[in-house]
């Protein structure tokens, strides 16, 4: 019998970066070509360390933390693993959700080496409660993506409100071209610079802010259900908007969002909490994406690509 093992994916917010920490709506897309898989190899006797092998990309991150994470998962499962071993695409620091998928990971494989079934309200619980082991006190919304195989989250008040499972098949002539502006700083930090901003706010533009990013959640969530690719644009353009007083974006950003844009994007805008990472830009077809991707390289940017519809990354 093999190792029990669990999977969690890269994600992408599409609407509600930051505001959703506020209790705004949010939408994320799975990304299934990036992953992070745990296995969970035997059971260690009382008082013996876990040993963890890590994977390369997480050299340069903080493995205090990680470790951190471990050691909660295992008192959640009530169970103390021999070896763990981790195995990830998810590139890390690019606001591709790399804590969320191991949070993900390591619940599902320790739950299945300990017998346990989850529902998903438990999963996506415990997922949390080790994903603020990193961020602090997070919305959810990263965990609740990450654990979806395919499709799309609709994200609300620590809920998934709506699951699309699968994104429209007229849409399948259309992706998304990330922008890799390079690693960013510790996603806690533009976290409290996000909300600084927004509790700076007049009242009026706050609440007009957060009906915008809630209402074009929920449009967005409809065009990938139907197949309504302008309505898609002009939601992610709108979801874009709402971050610009936030202060998140950096100037090699702004100059990746501009170079999308310029190529032909429908729309384009940071993902996740800012500061660095990827911004993605939303193409109409294969060959727009292509015109998009040469010029995201021509900026000297890194270039990542995948169909609408979540099949791969490259």
């Amino acid at each position: 019998m093999g190792p029990a093992t669990g999977t969690g994916h890269a994600k992408l917010i599409l609407v509600g970066e930051h505001w959703v920490l506020d209790g705004a709506l949010a939408l994320a897309v799975a990304v299934p070509g990036w992953r992070t898989q745990v296995a969970v190899h035997g059971v260690a006797e009382p008082g013996v360390s876990v040993a963890i092998r890590w994977p390369d990309c997480l050299e340069h991150v903080d493995l205090a933390l990680s470790h951190k994470m471990v050691e909660l998962a295992c008192a959640q499962a009530d169970l103390h693993p021999a070896t763990l071993e981790v195995a990830s695409s998810v590139p890390v620091r690019r606001r591709l959700g790399s804590s969320a998928a191991l949070a993900v990971a390591l619940v599902r494989a320790l739950a299945q080496a300990a017998g346990h079934v989850l529902d998903d309200q438990t999963l996506l619980a415990r997922a949390r409660q080790l994903e603020d082991c990193v961020h602090g006190t997070s919305s959810g919304l990263d965990p609740a993506a990450a654990s979806a195989d395919s499709g799309a989250v609709l994200f609300g008040q620590g809920e998934i409100v709506l699951r699309v499972p699968r994104v429209a098949s007229a849409l399948a002539s259309a992706g998304w071209v990330l922008a890799d502006t390079g690693g960013g700083v510790a996603t806690s930090v533009a976290i409290e610079r996000a909300r600084a901003c927004r509790t700076a706010m007049p009242e009026a533009t706050y609440k007009r802010w957060r009906l915008t990013v809630a209402d074009s959640a929920v449009r967005a969530a409809h065009a990938l259900e139907i197949g309504d690719f302008e309505d898609l644009a002009a939601s992610l353009a709108l979801a874009g908007q709402a971050l610009e007083p936030l202060d998140i974006c950096t100037e090699p950003m702004a100059t990746a969002m501009q170079a999308l844009r310029d190529a032909g994007a429908a729309a384009a805008k940071p993902t996740g909490a800012g500061m660095g990472g990827v911004v993605v830009g939303l193409a109409n077809s294969a060959a727009c994406a292509d015109r998009m991707a040469q010029a995201v390289a021509a900026a000297g940017f890194g270039v990542h690509r995948f169909s609408l519809a979540g099949h791969g990354v490259n």
